[in-house]
């Protein structure tokens, strides 16, 4: 049956020593791994957090155009004096359509326009940002 093997000093030291932590070289595998991973997690987190910003602005886009057609179907015509997007906003918050009096997009260098003439509005880029193609 199996023999109980007695250590000297030495051994029994050694024998502890090997038991504990982890060997350099064992830490560079772990920290190559994790930055491989890193590597190609970040870039795939910015654009989903990109999208959910141009998700966000569409949505915000679609809510105000609801509020719109409301405050048309119940009021009328969007007051005149009204050309911007942000008096757009005071305007229908003020009769209550929209809940915010203040509505700003998160796309990065993207501002909401309103055309009065056409009563859309729209995401474009900021002014002075020249916008790249999508």
């Amino acid at each position: 049956m199996g023999t109980k093997r007695k250590l000297n000093g030495k051994q029994a030291i050694k024998q502890v020593n090997n038991s504990r932590g982890f060997t350099l070289l064992e830490m560079i595998v772990a920290i190559a791994v994790l930055g491989a991973l890193a590597a190609l997690a970040i870039p795939q987190f910015k654009d989903v957090i990109e999208n959910s910003r141009k998700r966000t602005d569409q949505a915000n886009i679609q809510i105000i155009e609801s509020a719109i057609e409301l405050y048309k179907a119940e009021i009328g015509d969007i007051p005149a004096g009204v050309t911007t997007f942000n008096q757009l906003v005071t305007e229908l918050n003020r009769v209550g359509y929209l809940k915010n009096s203040e509505v700003k997009a998160v796309t990065k260098d993207k501002v909401f326009t309103y055309d009065s003439s056409e009563k859309k509005v729209s995401l474009t880029a900021s002014p002075g940002v020249v916008s790249p193609s999508d």
